[in-house]
């Protein structure tokens, strides 16, 4: 079959000349029962929970085994997840590898950018994929069921027919570049991994655990040695052996019909996708990528995990032991994990109940665990956390302690038992017990009415992989209301014995991760003496001729596919996304009076003001359909002094910890403080608002009828509460202690560089980075020591400037017309405040320092000894505010750069220049920025950015219409998906016209202002914003990187005209002591492990960024 009949033929699977016959959108999916068929598939389970609206059938082809399972319940979005079991025995990652592959042209569609540009014509997700130590899993998301049905035959098309050819395999997997150094996207990516705390730890203890033959002994992702070998043809025979029909599952959830879609699979999976056969009558092209039938025999197919040697039980015959290093100057502080086995995946309640225990030893930082263990002006470690890992007929138990120094590090699994035993001879309070089941059902409730049947993606993902063919496993795993109800009917001996069942007495695998500053040493002399050598083996020669394998597989990649076979394809109209409704309104400082929104608010406004009331602030109410009610109080930073910001954090930390009185008088200890908030409260939280940095938020959400509880609780503890001395002394403690892990983030390295050459003291979380916390910890603890109650002065002053009247703004979320008394609540629970002029908010604009309100030459690369890629961030002038008109052409001018197949993408990312490349705009601070993310050298990719850019601007390279239109059309999907939810859209109501000054149908006009962007004005925002990024008078430029890289990439800013400052950094802190030191002297005598580590926790409030 010729490429010219093929692609008529890929035309032709995209875009039919007529709806096939069998489909039928309005057929009604109630009517379908177990065993009834729709071609070849047989609807195996049909699931109708009767406490969610959530529909979920499994339907299996009688002819190939395709397996499908669709969630169907009311929302905007519809999601696909595509998953593949797939099990290797070895390094070479070729379930990683095939993964990245299969994204670049089918039997269909053989052109690399094909599947990105049908996407593009709708209103779609970016087609992205992960992949497990048990699957590899593709996703698409729509905006309505006509995009996602036109798009699943092409996206399957692409997994099971790849077009996997030398040149994709070259950019994609692995290559030399010109100067010698290894590269490719996959290859990227696993040099930013493969030496990670985390990674090294994981890698190691399967090791121990699992035997040759065993799946879970591999690293999927593959190993940087294995990758630099690894061939096409190793992962052809990978493809041809695990994408088959009988090993792929589609999971679709949203709302659409399940007649429609189960049509489709079979009329265009099934009649066109998987046929050996192309229309024309010749057979499939083996070039192409696959060679025979898809239908395979499944006589001799073993299922993967389920019929190999990954299914039998490891044995862990007595307790054992595992050193691990892993890279770090820092070498006082390491890592213990224990890893037991577990219950099976299909003992739901004793799992259930595992997961309530771990609530109740670590949940809070009053937990028996974290009182034995953290909250000590010594802490073991800084934090303690407990999982369970899925396998085939069998979990594995973890609990991970972070940031144990050094001299414990041997004899902390014995600490954690007598901790444990310690809860055995006191036995469970079923009081908390209960309140704990409670809050974490009516979490779980809450989850579920955001995300619909999107909630049972991964539990149906995982049903997939390892649960019965039937449908019982899956049935049995979403009873979740009765394994509740069971668990508050048990008794203290039932938790007792699960307790000691699961988590003392098994044999335990002991990892313990240790730092090691040789070992660093010992990375760094070995990459560079393994590069040296390639470079002197493959010579000039060698060297012209790796650079040219490359430049041939870029020109092949890049290939356009023609327009004429996407240009038919109807792009569909923003009138057809379905926003969810918000009404919304405010009241009046000292007045009765309401203001509505919008003309849909007047229900809202009407209950409202059959609620009189007059209040001395602004209450602003948002409302959608929910079983529960959110308050916020937004808290301004704007009169705090610089020299009493780093209170701030303090405050944070202390906050839920404080001694509350009552009206009563009776005072409330931490314990009893967070007892209650936990029997009250479905969720609370205190920090700083990612968007507004400059604003505090104190949130409660709790069901509707405990409104008038969340008021009462934000009163007490924002005026009648007071920190302690000893609370502040160990969180102090546990915040010194967990620096180090900090300290070795590359990514935190360069925000904090940011912040310190862009910003003043004016900026309250500069404090909050750690090397500043460096110079002040130990200046607190010495005040702590000298004069303790002079920080309390401190503390009580910061409490008094931020809870001014003036400084507060109120919202309240949720179904607030189930409220009875909205209004007057606040004043029978509330404090009585005056009336106040409101603050403005201090603006990221206003904290800014010279150079960053001018950049302009300067650039820093810090080498960290921790870091094997290296991480970017150019800085320029944007735009400031949030209304400014040309806010929407800027923002397609970036898309059209970054979007999936599209400049950036295919010029960096697709010559292995870096893992990710992408623009950003603050409005709030004035800049624009462009960051590479785990890249060989941030410095070329900077540069080829930069011929991007300019050629585009000079008009050297042409704006192609459809890439055009495929920004919008993306931009169009990533503002539908942020607006999915009820409370999202409600939050992005109220944030624009509250805080930005935009109207609350602001998303709504955005996109009408995004479909009437020209090409003129595109190419004047990237002329006026994005090119003087790319020149050193207008822009800053920030990298942090391995020391190997250091040099070569301050070279190349020096090219470019930047004033280059190099700082090398590394994770050490001046209060490590010689007996650390010692102690890790002794310990490297012990035993030269693989490696070690773990992640550091972050907890972060996100907002949405238009």
């Amino acid at each position: 079959m010729s490429i010219p009949e093929m692609l008529q033929e890929s035309h032709n699977l995209l875009v039919p000349s007529e709806k096939p016959k069998l489909i039928d959108v309005t057929f009604d999916d109630s009517t379908l029962r177990e065993g009834d068929h729709i071609g070849n598939f047989k609807l195996t389970k049909k699931i109708k929970l009767n406490y969610t609206d959530v529909v979920i059938t499994q339907w299996r082809s009688e002819e190939t085994g395709l397996k499908i399972v669709h969630a169907d319940y009311e929302g905007p979005i519809i999601n696909g997840y595509f998953a593949v079991a797939t099990e290797i025995f070895d390094d070479s990652g070729r379930p990683h590898t095939l993964e990245h592959l299969v994204f670049h042209g089918s039997r269909h569609h053989p052109y690399s950018d094909a599947l990105q540009r049908f996407t593009s014509r709708s209103f779609s997700s970016i087609p992205n994929a992960w992949t497990a130590q048990d699957s590899t899993v593709y996703t698409l998301s729509t905006a309505g069921q006509s995009s996602f049905l036109r798009l699943l035959p092409v996206y399957v098309d692409h997994i099971l027919n790849p077009r996997l050819t030398p040149a994709t395999f070259v950019t994609e997997v692995h290559h030399i570049n010109d100067e010698g150094n290894d590269a490719g996207v996959v290859y990227s990516e696993m040099q930013g991994r493969e030496n990670t705390i985390g990674d090294l730890v994981d890698l190691a203890y399967r090791r121990k655990l699992y035997g040759e033959g065993n799946g879970y002994r591999s690293e999927t992702g593959g190993l940087m040695e294995a990758l630099r070998i690894l061939k096409l043809e190793d992962i052809k025979d990978y493809h041809s052996t695990y994408y088959v029909p009988h090993n792929l599952c589609l999971v679709v959830t949203g709302h659409l019909s399940t007649h429609a879609l189960v049509t489709q699979v079979q009329t265009m999976i099934e009649g066109q996708v998987l046929s050996p056969i192309m229309p024309n009558g010749d057979s499939l092209d083996a070039s192409l990528g696959r060679n025979g039938s898809h239908i395979h025999s499944r006589d001799k197919w073993n299922r993967p995990f389920m019929e190999t040697e990954s299914a039998k039980v490891p044995s862990i015959p007595k307790n054992m032991e595992l050193y691990v290093e892993f890279p770090a100057k820092e070498e006082t502080l390491g890592q213990v994990t224990i890893i037991t086995v577990g219950p099976r995946p299909n003992d739901h309640l004793t799992l259930q109940a595992l997961s309530i225990l771990d609530d109740y030893l670590t949940g809070n930082i009053v937990a028996p665990l974290n009182k034995e263990l953290v909250d000590l002006p010594s802490p073991y470690c800084t934090s303690i956390s407990m999982d369970s890992v899925t396998r085939a007929t069998f979990t594995e138990l973890h609990v991970t302690m972070s940031d144990v120094p050094l001299r414990h590090l041997d004899r902390m699994e014995n600490i954690l038992r007598k901790s444990l035993k310690k809860v055995l001879k006191r036995g469970v309070d079923l009081s908390r017990m209960r309140t704990l089941i409670d809050r974490d059902e009516l979490m779980w409730r809450h989850g579920l009415e955001e995300l619909g049947g999107e909630a049972f993606s991964s539990g149906i993902l995982e049903d997939f992989i390892y649960g019965n063919h039937d449908g019982s496993d899956l049935e049995s795993s979403l009873q979740v209301p009765e394994y509740y109800e069971s668990l508050r009917a048990w008794t203290n001996t039932q938790w007792i014995e699960t307790l000691n069942q699961w988590m003392i007495k098994p044999n335990m695998l002991v990892v313990r991760g240790r730092p090691s500053a040789e070992m660093t040493q010992r990375l760094e002399e070995e990459e560079k003496a393994r590069v040296d050598a390639q470079v002197a083996s493959l010579g000039e020669d060698g060297l012209a001729q790796k650079a040219k394998v490359l430049e041939e597989a870029k020109a092949t990649n890049e290939e356009p596919m023609p327009d004429s076979l996407v240009q038919d394809i109807p792009v569909p109209s923003i009138d057809d996304i379905n926003w969810i409704k918000v009404q919304s309104a405010s009241t009046v400082i000292g007045s009765e009076d309401v203001q509505e929104s919008n003309e849909v608010s007047l229900g809202l406004k009407a209950h409202l003001e059959r609620d009189s009331c007059e209040l001395p602030y602004i209450l602003h109410f948002d409302h959608v359909p929910s079983q529960f009610i959110t308050v916020t109080i937004y808290i301004s930073l704007s009169e705090v002094p610089i020299e009493l910001k780093r209170y701030v954090n303090i405050l944070e930390m202390l906050f839920f910890t404080s001694v509350v009185t009552l009206d009563d008088g009776t005072q409330l200890e931490e314990d009893e403080l967070l007892h209650r908030l936990e029997r009250d409260l479905v969720s609370y939280e205190f920090g700083q608002c990612d968007e507004f940095p400059e604003l505090l938020c104190l949130a409660m959400t709790a069901e509707t009828a405990r409104y008038g509880d969340i008021i009462e609780w934000m009163r007490l503890l924002l005026w009648s509460s007071e920190e302690k001395i000893s609370k502040l002394k160990s969180r102090l403690a546990i915040l010194k202690q967990s620096i180090p892990e900090y300290l070795r983030n590359p990514q935190w390295t360069l925000q904090e560089i940011q912040s310190e050459l862009l910003f003043t003291d004016r900026l309250t979380k500069r404090q909050f980075f750690v090397r500043r916390m460096m110079e002040w910890l130990p200046e607190m603890e010495e005040k702590l020591k000298r004069n303790p109650k002079s920080v309390m002065v401190e503390l009580r002053t910061l409490r008094e400037t931020i809870f001014k009247p003036g400084g507060l703004t109120f919202s309240v979320l949720g179904d607030v017309i189930k409220l009875n008394k909205p209004r007057s609540t606040w004043k029978e629970k509330f404090q009585p405040l005056t009336e106040a002029t409101m603050q403005p908010i201090l603006l990221l604009n206003e904290t800014l320092s010279d150079l960053g309100r001018a950049p302009g030459k300067r650039a820093i690369v810090a080498s960290l000894a921790t870091a094997e890629s290296s991480f970017s961030n150019h800085l320029g002038t944007g735009i400031s505010g949030f209304t400014h008109s040309d806010i929407p052409a800027l923002l397609i001018a970036m898309d059209i750069l970054q979007g999936a197949e599209l400049y950036f993408w295919k010029r960096i990312r697709g010559a292995g220049l870096a893992y990710g490349a992408s623009l950003s705009l603050n409005v709030q601070s004035g800049h624009i920025s462009f960051g590479a993310y785990r890249s060989p050298n941030a410095a070329k990719a900077f540069e080829e950015a930069k011929a991007v850019v300019q050629s585009l601007v000079d008009r050297t390279i042409s704006l192609d219409p459809l890439k055009l239109e495929a920004a919008k059309n993306s931009h169009a999907y990533n503002l539908a998906e942020a607006c999915s939810t009820r409370s999202s859209m409600a939050d992005i109501v109220f944030v624009n016209r509250v805080f930005k000054g935009r109207p609350s149908s602001f998303a709504q006009e955005r996109l009408t202002a995004i479909r009437r962007i020209t090409e003129d004005e595109v190419l004047d925002a990237m002329k006026t914003y994005i090119l003087p990024l790319f020149q050193q008078e207008t822009s800053v430029a920030l990298v942090v990187c391995g020391p190997n890289q250091a040099e070569e990439i301050a070279r190349n800013l020096r090219d470019d005209g930047f004033d280059v400052e190099l700082r090398r950094l590394d994770d050490r802190v001046p209060w490590a002591t010689e007996e650390n030191k010692l102690s890790l002297k002794a310990l490297q005598m012990v035993t030269n492990a693989l490696s070690a580590g773990a992640g550091m926790v972050q907890r972060t409030q996100e907002m949405l960024r238009f």
